[in-house]
């Protein structure tokens, strides 16, 4: 499937791009490690267990080390996207490789659920605060109602393909361990002001010792999200580093949240009045009723709005894992097929998405949420027995894979492992027995599909290898990088071969086939990416017959501008062309999302190009201005007039008549830069009433209008900067800008913001200055 590009003509290699750097893969698997259980969970184990909660976690946080430390092995020897269900499936006989598979998807399904109805209990909690009635309906009515919604909200948008995980988990996570913190700060101010119970603590193991195993297996789901880490491994960048570093620090982070939360709510409440709470059925309240006592003003409101982003960032995240889970599983065969094709339109895995959907709204409606948690916590502890099992099996069968994570006396961690997993999954019978039945009889279920109605044969996986980094001598080497989306893109290929050629260059063709989150990257239409690939071909074609050394690259990506970006890194890149088609702007983007999320995170310089099929000027403008972006400009510009055999004229535009001379300085140096290219120039100075006016009406009469970036800063609203923007959207005329970024050439020289270029309020302004 994949062809190495070389000099050859039409080769183009194609290539996975991993878009997920540290961060993203610990905040896809943090979501729900905290989400929504830390304010509801915790409460329910304290009646359990009570004060011996705290033991209870730190035990089931030595306790998920031991499978963790499989777990991160398997992943860096085997990071493909499957995680569990994969490497049971790979070490185990049947049916273990399938039970692996469907207690992975049904587990993380019913796990769902627990957040989809702390989202509804979180908005009780809001509606019951502030006395909000929804036609009548009650508490226990709404939260049914609310884990509804947001579990159609995420199967909508997962069916869509719209991005869910990833880059918004990390601010959805990040907003919910600022509302942590803040609830942690207000219970220590109210400890250190006096305001503690007596004897919250005391006795500390009150419901004997069998209580702390048994609260143990209830809150163990609370690690699962290391599991949801493993099916990132075909997405995270250095997997084999990323994806262990990320298991370690999520359960790590992890435990340290709930003990503090747990202990700082104990202190607060004391641990009998929580139990009262949860022997009424209330104890997911308990946080709620703590905020309310030491939160001043908003009270238990910031508890429940910590419920209701928990709850967004955990769903987010387990309806990721289950549907890619449930997919893997119908193109290897061990679910109906129809499980792992792809919705015609949107590319996503419909059929995995709305039958996990289905499971996840059932749960959450028609079970309490406490027998929710304990049939996920059976599902998931059973499930890290394979994977314990799994990981002894792997070692003796796949010798020689190099692991980049070696478990130490792996014989007796696993068999730890898998002991302690087996009696805490054993204790949850005496706190819920119809848990139990209920696993047992998805257990049973799945056993039925496996044996009379899988699916017949594998579906065909394209093959995509990661490409290997280029030497030191390659990256010497000036590159041109070019996204292409469109074929007739014709204009940025010979403008790469302009400047390409005179650096003694080659050009780097890259065209990107995204990929919906829910989708694993290898499970991609073949199709897709041979459209691409024949794309390519032709423009390579035609960046060889002008004699530049070019290469072609197809990436399959979940991101287009980070797949973009990466790659201009990876190649170290001097400079990237971009086509931009004239959208006009809307409130929130300029030129566009992708556009001005490339154009503001590019590494090295970039020439944005709005033009024709062909770039074949005859009559060049360049507008006038000091600063180091239009000299670069000015200078491209007369790479294409030579080219080309053009004519170029230096527009200087004067509103403000105190600024003329320095107007024409300006002007007489971008004249000196063109004339030593040998092309023909002249100058021509207009006196309109606004910039914006005077450039757009000139350039009626020219074939390429050339500006440079104005010095606006990072954070303005702008792109090119105030002027520039504008002048681009509505030039009458193809567009080519400039953008030079530092570090990626010389330095800039320091420049204020009042030498900047902006369009006045009222007439009068002066030219660019030099940066």
């Amino acid at each position: 499937m994949a062809d190495e590009g070389g000099p050859g003509p039409g080769s183009v290699e194609v290539t996975l791009r991993r878009d997920l750097g540290l961060l993203e893969v610990l905040m896809i698997g943090l979501g729900p490690n905290i989400g929504s259980t830390i304010f509801v969970l915790v409460g329910i184990a304290v009646g359990i267990a009570g004060p011996a909660i705290l033991l209870a976690f730190l035990l089931n946080f030595f306790i998920t080390l031991l499978t963790a430390v499989s777990y991160a092995e398997l992943s860096s020897a085997f990071p493909e996207t499957g995680g569990g269900y994969l490497w049971i499936k790979e070490g185990l006989f049947p049916p273990f490789g399938f039970l692996g598979g469907w207690m992975s998807w049904v587990g993380h399904c019913i796990a769902c659920a627990v957040y989809a109805i702390g989202f509804g209990l979180g908005v009780g909690a809001l509606f019951s605060q502030y006395g909000i009635s929804l036609f009548g309906l009650t508490t226990e009515d709404i939260t049914k109602l609310f884990a509804a919604i947001i579990a159609l909200a995420f199967i909508y948008l997962n069916y869509r393909g719209v991005k869910g995980a990833g880059r918004s988990e990390v601010i959805i996570s990040f907003m919910l361990v600022g509302i942590i913190v803040v609830y942690m700060f207000f219970c220590l101010a109210a400890l250190v002001g006096g305001n503690s119970v007596p004897q919250a603590f005391d006795p500390f193991i009150p419901m004997g010792f069998m209580s702390i195993a048994t609260s143990m297996g209830f809150t163990f789901m609370i690690f699962e999200g290391y599991e949801i880490v493993a099916q990132t491994g075909e997405e995270a960048k250095d997997p084999e580093r990323t994806v262990p570093k990320a298991m370690f620090l999520c359960i790590t982070i992890s435990a340290i949240l709930f003990i503090a939360i747990a202990a700082l709510t104990l202190a607060v409440l004391g641990w009998q009045p929580i139990a009262e709470l949860a022997a009424a059925g209330r104890g997911q309240e308990a946080l709620v009723v703590a905020s309310q006592k030491v939160v001043p003003v908003i009270g238990g409101a910031l508890v429940s709005l910590g419920i209701i982003i928990g709850s967004i960032a955990a769903v987010n995240s387990v309806m990721f894992s289950s549907s890619r889970v449930s997919f893997a599983m119908g193109r290897d065969g061990n679910l109906p097929s129809v499980f792992g094709k792809l919705h015609r339109r949107n590319q996503t895995p419909s059929a995995a998405i709305f039958l996990s959907g289905g499971i996840i709204i059932f749960a959450s409606v028609f079970l309490p949420i406490s027998q929710v948690a304990a049939v996920a916590d059976i599902l998931i502890l059973l499930l890290f027995v394979l994977v314990n099992v799994a990981a002894l099996s792997l070692r003796r069968k796949k010798p020689d894979v190099k692991r980049h994570f070696v478990v130490p006396y792996i014989v007796p961690v696993s068999l730890v492992a898998i002991c302690t997993k087996m009696f805490l999954a054993g204790s949850l019978f005496s706190y819920d027995p119809v848990a139990w039945y209920l696993a047992l009889a998805v257990i049973y279920v799945g056993l039925f599909i496996h044996y009379f109605a899988k699916g017949r044969k594998e579906i065909e996986k394209v093959e995509i290898p990661i490409r290997a980094p280029l030497s030191p001598e390659e990256l010497r080497k000036y590159r041109v990088l070019i996204p292409i989306d469109d074929p007739k893109s014709m204009a940025l290929v010979d403008l790469g071969c302009i400047i390409a050629s005179k650096n003694n260059g080659e050009i780097l063709l890259t065209s990107i086939v995204e990929v919906p989150t829910a989708v694993p990257l290898h499970a991609i239409d073949k199709k897709a990416v041979e459209e691409k690939k024949s794309m390519l071909e032709k423009v390579k074609t035609h960046a060889e017959l002008r004699g530049v050394p070019t290469r072609a690259v197809v990436s399959v990506s979940h991101d287009v501008v980070t797949a973009i970006i990466d790659l201009a890194k990876e190649e170290a890149a001097n400079m990237i062309v971009v086509g931009w088609k004239g959208y006009t702007r809307t409130k929130k983007r300029i030129f566009g999302r992708k556009m001005d999320d490339i154009l503001r995170r590019v590494p090295c310089d970039v020439i944005v190009l709005r033009a024709e099929e062909k770039l074949r000027p005859e009559n060049i403008l360049v507008l006038s201005g000091g600063l180091w972006h239009v000299s670069k400009a000015t200078e491209v510009a007369a790479d294409i007039a030579r080219a080309e055999a053009s004519r170029v004229t230096i527009l200087d535009v004067i509103v403000d008549e105190r600024y003329a001379v320095k107007g024409t300085e300006y002007s007489k140096r971008l004249t000196k830069i063109v004339q030593s290219a040998g092309v023909q120039v002249i100058t021509k100075d207009i006196r309109p009433e606004t910039i914006v006016g005077g450039v757009v009406a000139e350039s009626l009469d020219y074939d390429l209008l050339v500006i440079g970036v104005s010095a606006a800063k990072h954070w303005k609203k702008f792109v090119f900067g105030p002027v520039q923007d504008r002048i681009a959207q509505n030039a009458k005329c193809p567009v080519l800008v400039y953008k030079r970024v530092a570090g990626a050439g010389q330095a800039p020289s320091p420049v204020t913001e009042s030498e900047e270029l902006e369009e006045p309020q009222e007439p009068g302004t002066r030219p660019q200055t030099e940066e």
